[in-house]
């Protein structure tokens, strides 16, 4: 009867033990969904990196900006990855009485790929193009697509902006 007893409780530890399984965590080493890298060039000398003043940048239709105010000559901001174009309003001198606005549009091809279980799956964004809506009173002067598969957000930037 004893040895009955311990067979039984050797028997419910085994499968206890058995039905765990390992967790499924994303490493942070891996590598997501990418972020758009955009560099601010000199319109004098488009091999020049220049700050814009009060860079505030912001989604069109939404009311919370991704990028607060601050002089900057590098962003990096998300594509929709259920969509396959991206609106943002670039605003210069963000709050000042001479601010000006510039609405970028970003056009692409999501593609899903599948990481692994825990992590899911990462969006890149094929065959990128950005165009500038054109008003009175641009500041962007010019857009040069570097990448135009945005697949890493580590590498170079992807859009050089002239101004």
């Amino acid at each position: 009867m004893k040895n009955l007893k311990k067979i039984f409780i050797a028997l419910g530890f085994f499968f206890l033990v058995s039905g765990c399984q390992k967790d499924d965590i994303c490493p942070e080493s891996t590598q997501v969904t990418p972020l758009l890298t955009i560099e601010f060039y000199d319109v004098e000398d488009n091999t020049r990196l220049k700050a814009v003043q009060s860079l505030t940048v912001q989604a069109v239709g939404e009311e919370d900006t991704l990028s607060a105010s601050s002089t900057t000559n590098q962003i990096a901001i998300p594509l929709r990855t259920d969509q396959n174009t991206t609106e943002y309003l670039f605003i210069k001198n963000s709050g000042a009485d001479n601010e000006n606005i510039d609405t970028l549009s970003f056009f692409y091809n999501p593609s899903p790929e599948y990481l692994n279980r825990a992590c899911g799956y990462k969006v890149n964004f094929l065959g990128l193009q950005a165009e500038i809506v054109e008003d009175d009173n641009n500041w962007i002067l010019d857009d040069i697509e570097q990448q135009t598969d945005v697949e890493n957000e580590t590498e170079t930037a992807h859009i050089h902006i002239i101004h």
